[in-house]
C-alpha cells in the first residue's frame, strides 16, 4: 500500500503556471486552523502569497465550514473584524489582472469589501459588493486619477455561491462577470498604481464598516488577462466544483448528477482561434492531456476532463477487461464538443498519469481503459497498451484517437504484484483537544499489505520526531478508520505526517497537516465549575486580541458563543443551555484552549 501523493500541478484547470497564476487560495487546500478558527491559507499557485491572520492589530479569524457547497468547504467572515493579509505581495502587485472568486453573502451590506489591494482611495485593485449585490471595482491609477464602474444590483445573493471574475489591462480595460456572463465593461486605457501595501481579504483596512459578512471558497488571479479559450476552462473547472451553471460556454456536463457528478479536478484544452487556444493543460489532478502538434483541433473546440472522486485503488473492482487484472475505481468522463455543446473530434493526444508516491511500477503492465462505445462498462473494451515512463513518475500513452465524446477512462494494470495501482489516503487531519494534546485522525478506503502507521511530529516542518505507532487492519476493501493522541505537546505550531509501512518493509509518508497550540501561560482559570449561572473566564495577563468563547455540545456543535474585547475577567452566561457536560472553547488571535465544563439548571 502506498498514499496517493500530493501532485504538483498546473494552474487551477490546467490554466497557467507559477509564472503568471500569482496565486491561489482554495479553501480546500492549505487551511492551517485550530478548531476550524482559520490562522493561514495557503497559497497553492507555487508563490507563496499565503494569506495570514494578521497580529498587528486586534483582528477575529474566518472560520473553515465544511461541506459548505457541492461537498467543498468555505472560509466564512463574521463581518465584524474577521479578515486575512497577504503580507508578502510583490507578485501580486499588479498592472494587469485576471481575478475569480467564488463566494456568497450571508447578509448584504454596505459594504463587503471581499478583496483589496491598498487603502481606500488609493486601491491598486478592489473588489466590493453593496447592499443590493451591486458590484464596485474601483482602481487608482498612476496618475493619481480613479475611477469605480459598478454593476446594476442583485449580483453577489445570500444563500448561492457564483463565480465573479475581474480582468484589466490597459489595452481592453475593464471587465467583470458573473458565472460567465458580463456584469461589467468599460475602455479604461490608463496604468493602475502600485502601492506596495498588503493584499486584504475580507476587510478594507483604512475604513471601519467594511468587514465582509459572507463566505469566499477560492481565490484565483493571474498577472494577465486571460484569452477566452483560458476562461472558457477556468469557468468550466470552476463551475463544476462548485455547482454553478454558466451564462454561456458551460460545456462541462459530466459534473451534474445524472451524469455521475465528475465534478472534481476538471481541466481542458481547446482553441478558439489560432492565436486564442490551450494546447495542453493537467490542473490540480493526475491525468495531464495534450495535443504535442497532433492536427484536428480546430475552433470553438474543446477536450474537457473531470473524475468522480472514487478512491485511486483497485480492489473490489471486478469491471474488467480479459486480460486487465485491476483497475482504479476513479473514473474520468470526458466532453469533446464545440462551444455550441456539439460531438466534436479534437484528433490524436497525450493521455499521462503522474504516479508518484503509488508504490512500484513496471510501464508495460499499465493499460488506459476507455468505454468507447459509452455503454458504462469496461469489460467489452479492448485495453491499450504502451504506456512509456516519461521522466519521474510520469506514464504516457502516446497519440491516441481513443477519446470520444462522453466517454469514460481509467488507468488497470495487468500485473497488480508489479504494478498494484494501490489506495489512496482519504483524510488526515490534526486537531488541539486541549493546549498539550493533539488528537490525529485518518482514513484509508482500502488496504492491501499494509503493515503499521508512524505518526511523526515537527516544530519545524524538516526535522521529525517519531510518535505513537499504530497497527494497520493490514488488507481491506472498505473505509478503515484510524485514530490516536499526541500527548504532552508544547504550544505553538506544529506540523504532523503518516509514515505509512508495508510487510515488506517499503514505506511512504502522506501530506503535512499543521495545529497550534497555546502555551500553559495562556492557559484561563474557569470557575465556578460545575456552574448554574454565570461562568467567569480569568486570565492571568490581559490578553492581545478579543476572546471568543463558544460553548460546545457532547457532539461537538456550538450551542453558545460570546465574544468580548481583551479584558483579564470575562463573564459568560449560557442562558438557556439545558444542564449537562459541555466544552467551553476560549479563542483569541486563532489560538485557543478547550475547558470541560458541566452547567447545572
Amino acid at each position: 500500500m502506498a498514499f496517493a501523493p500530493a501532485m504538483a500541478q498546473t494552474g487551477p484547470g490546467g490554466v497557467g503556471t507559477s509564472a503568471n497564476n500569482v496565486l491561489w487560495l482554495d479553501a480546500n487546500y492549505g487551511v492551517t486552523h485550530l478548531l476550524g478558527a482559520v490562522t493561514i491559507w495557503g497559497d497553492r499557485s507555487g508563490n507563496g502569497n499565503h494569506a495570514y491572520l494578521p497580529s498587528l492589530i486586534p483582528l477575529g479569524t474566518p472560520n473553515l465550514v465544511n461541506n459548505s457547497v457541492n461537498g467543498y468547504p468555505s472560509l466564512d467572515f463574521d463581518g465584524i473584524d474577521d479578515q486575512l493579509w497577504v503580507t508578502d505581495h510583490a507578485s501580486i502587485d499588479l498592472t494587469a489582472w485576471h481575478f475569480f472568486v467564488v463566494l456568497t453573502a450571508d447578509v448584504q451590506k454596505n459594504y463587503n469589501a471581499w478583496l483589496v489591494k491598498g487603502d481606500d482611495s488609493d486601491e491598486n485593485f478592489e473588489m466590493l459588493s453593496y447592499s443590493d449585490g451591486n458590484i464596485h471595482t474601483p482602481t487608482k491609477y498612476s496618475d493619481n486619477t480613479r475611477t469605480f464602474p459598478s454593476s446594476a444590483g442583485g449580483q453577489v445573493v445570500t444563500g448561492t455561491f457564483d463565480i465573479f471574475e475581474f480582468s484589466y489591462n490597459t489595452t481592453n480595460g475593464r471587465d467583470v462577470y458573473k458565472n460567465a456572463g458580463g456584469i461589467i465593461t468599460d475602455n479604461e486605457s490608463k496604468t493602475p498604481k502600485l502601492n506596495n501595501l498588503p493584499l486584504y481579504i475580507g476587510n478594507e483596512r483604512s475604513t471601519a464598516g467594511r468587514e465582509i459578512n459572507g463566505d469566499i471558497a477560492e481565490v484565483i488571479a493571474f498577472n494577465a488577462r486571460l484569452n477566452s479559450t483560458q476562461r472558457i476552462i477556468l469557468n468550466n473547472y470552476l463551475a463544476a466544483k462548485y455547482d454553478r451553471g454558466l451564462a454561456t460556454n458551460d460545456l462541462f456536463v459530466h459534473d451534474n448528477t445524472a451524469n455521475g457528478d465528475h465534478d472534481h479536478d476538471v481541466a481542458g484544452i481547446g482553441r478558439v482561434s489560432s492565436s486564442n487556444l490551450q494546447t495542453d493543460s493537467r490542473g490540480s489532478g493526475i491525468v495531464q492531456i495534450g495535443k504535442a502538434g497532433y492536427g484536428g483541433l480546430d475552433d470553438d473546440e474543446f477536450l474537457l476532463w473531470g473524475h468522480d472522486n472514487r478512491a485511486l485503488g483497485t480492489f473490489g473492482v471486478t469491471d474488467l477487461p480479459t486480460g486487465v487484472l485491476g483497475r482504479w475505481e476513479r473514473v474520468w468522463k470526458v466532453n469533446e464538443v464545440n462551444t455550441s455543446g456539439g460531438a466534436v473530434n479534437v484528433g490524436n493526444v497525450d493521455i499521462t498519469f503522474d504516479l508518484a508516491g503509488l508504490g512500484p511500477v513496471t510501464d508495460s503492465d499499465l493499460r488506459l481503459l476507455v468505454d468507447a462505445d459509452l455503454d458504462g462498462v469496461f469489460a467489452d473494451e479492448t485495453p491499450i497498451s504502451g504506456a512509456t515512463l516519461v521522466s519521474g513518475t510520469l506514464y504516457r500513452f502516446s497519440n491516441t484517437n481513443a477519446l470520444v465524446n462522453n466517454a469514460a477512462f481509467t488507468l488497470g494494470t495487468i500485473n497488480p504484484e508489479n504494478t498494484p495501482l494501490p489506495i489512496e489516503l482519504v483524510s488526515f487531519n490534526a486537531v488541539a483537544v486541549d493546549h498539550t494534546t493533539v488528537r490525529l485522525d485518518w482514513s484509508t478506503a482500502s488496504e492491501s499489505g499494509n503493515d503499521h502507521f508512524t505518526v511523526e511530529r515537527s516544530s519545524v516542518a524538516d526535522e521529525w520526531s517519531t510518535g505513537a505507532t499504530v497497527e494497520a487492519v493490514g488488507n481491506s476493501s472498505t473505509l478503515v478508520e484510524y485514530t490516536t493522541d499526541d500527548r504532552g505537546v508544547p504550544g505553538g505550531t506544529h506540523y504532523y505526517r503518516l509514515l505509512q509501512t508495508d510487510v515488506d518493509g517499503t514505506s511512504t509518508t502522506s501530506e503535512v497537516v499543521a495545529v497550534e497550540l497555546a502555551n500553559e501561560v495562556d492557559r484561563p482559570v474557569i470557575f465556578p465549575n460545575p456552574s448554574s449561572g454565570p461562568v467567569t473566564v480569568q486570565f492571568s495577563s490581559l490578553p492581545s486580541h478579543p476572546v471568543q468563547l463558544t460553548l460546545l455540545d457532547q457532539v461537538g456543535r456550538s450551542v453558545a458563543m460570546h465574544r468580548e474585547e481583551p479584558s483579564n475577567l470575562i463573564v459568560f452566561d449560557p442562558v438557556g443551555i439545558a444542564s449537562g457536560s459541555y466544552v467551553l472553547q476560549v479563542l483569541s488571535a486563532g489560538v485557543g484552549t478547550m475547558h470541560p465544563l458541566e452547567v447545572l439548571r
